[in-house]
């Protein structure tokens, strides 16, 4: 008996749930990385009590946790992709 040509539907079914997932776990680690250094940043910029020079050390810190939360990001959508196509291909 040949292999179908399409996954079968249960099986991309849980490709796409689990990938959905993890890609969801994704967004909350870049939130957690990034978060408090945004809040930082946002409520700088509408205080005019901080230093010009201060608020240039706050944005820099947020840039950088930014790049962090990215790069933290694309490591688990990488791993969401390879599952994901693992999963159509039959494995697990």
């Amino acid at each position: 008996m040949a292999m179908p040509a399409t996954p079968e539907p249960d099986r991309e079914a849980s490709a796409y749930l689990a990938a959905a997932r993890k890609v969801r776990h994704a967004l909350t680690e870049r939130d957690k990385v990034v978060g408090p250094y945004r809040e930082r940043y946002d409520r700088s910029q509408d205080d005019l009590r901080v230093l010009p020079e201060k608020r240039v050390k706050i944005a820099g810190e947020f840039l950088r946790a930014a790049l962090t939360g990215d790069h933290v990001y694309q490591e688990y959508v990488n791993e969401a992709l390879d599952e994901y196509r693992e999963r159509l291909s039959g494995g697990e």
